[in-house]
C-alpha cells in the first residue's frame, strides 16, 4: 500500500504587521535592523514575488486578526487595538524552500522590530515569538514553523482517566499548521492518552522533518504506508546531528483523511492499541524532550 502526495510549483507564505504607523523605506530598514548576509539575501527578494509588502489601514486590511493568539496576552490586545497592518507575503517555487519562508519571516520581524510592532504568523495565526536571528542559511523547523505544541496538562484538569493509565483516554488530538508552505501536507495524531501527549509530538515533529526535503520537489511523490522515522530526523529537527536514540527506525502508519493531511498511527503490525504502542514501543528520548537548542544548522 502507497500513499500519494503532490507538492505544487509554488506554495505562499504570509505575515503581517500590526503596528500604529506606516513602514516608509522597507529596504534601509532591512539593511540596518539585519545581519549583513541575511539582509543582502533578503534585499535580492524584495520587490519581487519572492517578497512583497503592502500596508493597509487595519479598518480596511484584507486580513482578519481578531483571533490571533500569543504567549503574552498583552501582545494579542496590541494586535487589535493597531492601526495599521503592513503585509509581507512570498510566493516562491518549491526549489526555494524551506530558506524563502525564513527570509519572509526575518523581513517581517525586522519591520516589526522598526516600528514596535507586532509579527504575525498568518499560517498559525500567532503572534511570532522573539528569537535571535542568525544565520541567513539556518534554518530549523524547530523554530515555530509548525504549529504543533502540547495541550493544556490532562484536558484542563477534566481528563477522567487515572494519571497513569496507558489507555486511559483519548483526550489528545496534536496537528500541524505550517507544513502547507513547504508544499507538504498536514500531520495529525488524534485520540492519544494524557500520558502520552508529549511522545505523540515528538512522533508528529519527527515525522514532519522525514517529510521535509520532498517540499523541495514538485509533482508526485509514493509514499509508503509505513515510514521509518530514524535518530537523524529527530536530530535534524531540533538543528543537531548527533544522534538523539541508538536503537533502529521507528514505524509508523500513515492514513489519508483528507486530500492536504495525513493521519499518524502505529504500525500495522503492533499487537495493541495507539496508546500502548507509544508507552511500550518508542525510544524513551521521545518522552522526555520538549524542547532543545540546535547546536548548528543541519541539512534539510
Amino acid at each position: 500500500m502507497t500513499i500519494t502526495i503532490t507538492v505544487p510549483e509554488e506554495t505562499t507564505a504570509g505575515f503581517v504587521v500590526a503596528a500604529d504607523r506606516d513602514p516608509g523605506d522597507v529596504a534601509t530598514t532591512i539593511r540596518q535592523l539585519l545581519p549583513a548576509p541575511f539582509a543582502a539575501a533578503v534585499s535580492m527578494c524584495l520587490g519581487t514575488p519572492r517578497l512583497v509588502t503592502t500596508t493597509h489601514r487595519a479598518v480596511d486590511s484584507p486580513w482578519e486578526l481578531s483571533g490571533v493568539t500569543a504567549a503574552d496576552e498583552d501582545d494579542t490586545e496590541r494586535v487589535r487595538q493597531a492601526t495599521r497592518h503592513i503585509g509581507v507575503t512570498s510566493v516562491l517555487p518549491v526549489g526555494d524552500l524551506p530558506s524563502g519562508p525564513h527570509l519572509a519571516r526575518a523581513a517581517a520581524r525586522a519591520i516589526a522590530e522598526s516600528l514596535g510592532g507586532v509579527p504575525v504568523d498568518l499560517t498559525l495565526n500567532q503572534v511570532l515569538p522573539v528569537i535571535p536571528f542568525g544565520r541567513f542559511d539556518e534554518f530549523v523547523l524547530a523554530d515555530h514553523w509548525i504549529g504543533a505544541a502540547l495541550p493544556p496538562f490532562r484536558n484542563s484538569a477534566r481528563c477522567p482517566a487515572e494519571e497513569d493509565a496507558v489507555d486511559g483516554c483519548a483526550c489528545v488530538r496534536l496537528t500541524t499548521r505550517g507544513l502547507c508552505r513547504f508544499g507538504l501536507p498536514e500531520l495529525e495524531m488524534s485520540d492519544v492518552a494524557c500520558p502520552h501527549d508529549l511522545a505523540a509530538l515528538n512522533i508528529l515533529r519527527t515525522t514532519a522533518q522525514r517529510l521535509l526535503p520532498l517540499g523541495r520537489h514538485p509533482g508526485e511523490h509514493i509514499l509508503p504506508t509505513e515510514l521509518m522515522l530514524t535518530s537523524a530526523d529527530f536530530s535534524h529537527y531540533w538543528g543537531n546531528r548527533d544522534p538523539m536514540w541508538d536503537d533502529g527506525p521507528v514505524p509508523v502508519r500513515l492514513t489519508r483523511v483528507a486530500p492536504d493531511r495525513l493521519r499518524i498511527r502505529q504500525p500495522a503490525d503492533f499487537p495493541g492499541t495507539l496508546n500502548e504502542w507509544l508507552w511500550d514501543d518508542l525510544p524513551p528520548v521521545l518522552h522526555e524532550v520538549l524542547s532543545c537548542e540546535p547546536e548548528h544548522a543541519t541539512p534539510t
